[in-house]
This record gives C-alpha cells, structure tokens and sequence, in this order.
C-alpha cells in the first residue's frame, strides 16, 4: 500500500481558506448564476470570438452610422473588459479546484484502501476462528456492499 498523501487540514486552516474565498466573493459582488433555460438561449463569446467583438466595437468607435444606441458600445467594452478580467480569474480557480478535487481524491482513495485492508483482515480472522472477528466482518461487509460502487471518472 502506498500511502502518497499524509496531511491534516487544521480548523484554522479551513477556517482561513473559507475566509478566503467569502473575501474573493466580496470583491466581486455582482456575480450571477444562471439557469439551464438562461445558458441554452444565449450566444457566447470565447477566446475565438473575442476578435470579432473587439473589432465590432472598434468600427462602430469610427463609423457613427453602424453605432447601435447611445451608451451600448461602452456598455459593451466594459462587459468585454469584465469578461478578459473574469477569463483569468477563472483559469486560476480552475486550476486550484482541479488539486483541490485531485488531493480530496487522492486522500479518500487511500482511506479506502487502508479500511479495505481492514476488512480483509477482518475476513482472515473469521477463518483463523479468532472471537468476536464475525461480528467485525458482517459489520463492515454490510457497510461495504452498501458502498460500493465503480471509480467515478475525472471530469
């Protein structure tokens, strides 16, 4: 058994990664969530479009005449300054989420592991007619055919 991840979080530090990220939802307190049905009708700009939105706003800067409404090209580059903003704050979450996830999986496998050994060694000790290992063994084999189920794939 190899055991490659041997760490404890103290409350202080859940505490303070908590905090944390109540500060990071401060700074940014507007926010959304959107629906399914809100997501499924819009159109949505990524790195490949970006072009053609800063190019969309440039002309209508210098051509009066494609200008779609007082106050909307601003509107739009402010919402297009939030979007560059946003797209790196995002792959930095992103990244802290993927080892948070991958550190949590880590951990729980081994846990896993060290209480599967358990149970085999619960299950040896039935068969070696050690007392009282019978009742360990049901215990756990009750806990573990409700809990099993196959490896979840990495999103």
């Amino acid at each position: 058994m190899d055991n490659l991840i041997n760490n404890t979080i103290s409350p202080e530090s859940k505490a303070n990664v908590l905090q944390a990220i109540d500060k990071i939802k401060a700074e940014l307190p507007f926010m959304v969530m959107l629906s399914e049905a809100e997501l499924k009708g819009m159109m949505l700009i990524d790195d490949g479009r970006k072009p053609f939105v800063e190019k969309a706003f440039e002309l209508a800067t210098r051509n009066p005449f494609i200008d779609p409404g007082p106050g909307l090209i601003d509107a739009g580059k402010m919402d297009l300054d939030l979007y560059t903003a946003l797209n790196g704050i995002e792959y930095e979450l992103n990244q802290l989420i993927e080892m948070v996830m991958d550190t949590k999986r880590l951990a729980g496998a081994e846990a896993f592991e060290t209480a599967r050994f358990v149970y085999m060694k619960a299950k040896m000790a039935v068969k070696m007619q050690v007392p009282g290992s019978q009742a360990i063994a049901d215990e756990l084999g009750k806990l573990f055919k409700q809990t099993s189920s196959p490896a979840q794939p990495k999103p």
